[in-house]
């Protein structure tokens, strides 16, 4: 299972960031990780030019920068303060950057971080439900990145759907929808739309008498359970219970076991990421997609049907993009 011991918490000091404090220190007392903030400051390059054209004595670098940094760090501090256990206090970290997303990014990418934990919007604004920085991060991070808004409330996670579109890509975030629906005590559960124009889960045997659903759902299952062999995730095992749809995720830790209840959904739909959203907004409490499914390709980070689910669906969405190996399977 995946452990999630270095969390990187980005922050604007708006209300939409420190929904995600309380959310940071959920986790890490589950993995029993460390939780390190980060504050990006804008570069000013246009301001710093019109103070010299005006006259201005003033360095941005001199004069400026450092007063909000110290004014930065000390906000941090006070958050951290306020909201994390010591035990779990990391480091934190005050940087200049020309965009706060690319900063992120390349800090999270540059220090070994399992988990970039965000608000759904911070400051920014934009007409989609997460902001602008968030859908950027999203886009772009080789770190999974789980975003979450005002509405989020942590006791309330009963239900974690993961979306597949059977591929081994959509399947990469299996471990890491059972090390999240494991810390919440939540059900976890499968998600695959039969699209009306075609679907990668075509290449599932079709068993007459089973049925289209049946076959496709135990090719799932069989397809996980290799997936998870392959990966070398020894601690993780799908369990079939013989009931059609219910199985178990049974979570070897030494010398004992646990289980995650695990259902699959298998829908038909004209589009994957309208039924997804539909099927979000009465389930699930918490997505989970990878961002490189069948579509991977068609956009060159974030497949297209992750893309739209994403930027609109209003729960909580953790997004994993999938190893470099992993392409490699396809």
């Amino acid at each position: 299972m995946i452990e999630l011991k270095k969390i990187l918490v980005p922050t604007d000091f708006s209300k939409g960031a420190e929904v995600v404090y309380p959310v940071a220190q959920n986790i890490a007392n589950t993995f029993g990780g460390k939780i390190d903030f980060l504050h990006v400051i804008p570069t000013i390059k246009y301001f710093n030019e019109s103070l010299k054209r005006l006259g201005i004595p003033l360095d941005m670098n001199k004069d400026v920068y450092p007063r909000i940094i110290d004014e930065s760090e000390a906000k941090i501090k006070k958050a951290m303060d306020q909201y994390l256990k010591e035990i779990n206090k990391g480091t934190h970290v005050v940087k200049i950057g020309r965009r706060p997303s690319e900063t992120i990014i390349e800090y999270a990418a540059e220090n070994g971080y399992d988990l970039i934990i965000m608000g759904a919007r911070g400051k920014d604004e934009s007409r989609f439900i997460r902001g602008v920085t968030t859908e950027r991060v999203i886009r772009k991070s080789r770190v999974p990145v789980f975003s979450v808004d005002s509405r989020f409330d942590k006791d309330k996670i009963k239900n974690v759907v993961l979306t597949t579109d059977t591929s081994e890509l959509s399947l990469a975030a299996f471990p890491l929808a059972v090390s999240i629906a494991d810390t919440f005590g939540a059900d976890l559960t499968l998600f695959h739309v039969i699209e009306l124009y075609g679907t990668v889960s075509e290449d599932i045997p079709r068993n007459p008498e089973k049925g289209e659903a049946v076959s496709i759902y135990e090719g799932i299952i069989d397809r996980i359970n290799s997936y998870l062999t392959k990966r070398k995730f020894d601690n993780l095992h799908v369990l079939r219970t013989g009931v059609m749809f219910e199985d178990e995720v049974v979570i070897s830790d030494g010398d004992s076991t646990r289980k995650v209840q695990l259902f699959t959904k298998i829908e038909k739909g004209i589009s994957a990421h309208y039924e997804i959203e539909s099927y979000a907004s009465e389930h699930a409490d918490l997505v989970i997609m990878a961002t490189h499914g069948h579509s991977g390709f068609a956009h060159l980070i974030l497949g297209s049907t992750a893309e739209k689910v994403a930027q609109y669906v209003k729960k909580p969405v953790i997004t994993i993009r999938p190893e470099e190996n992993d392409f490699s399977g396809e």
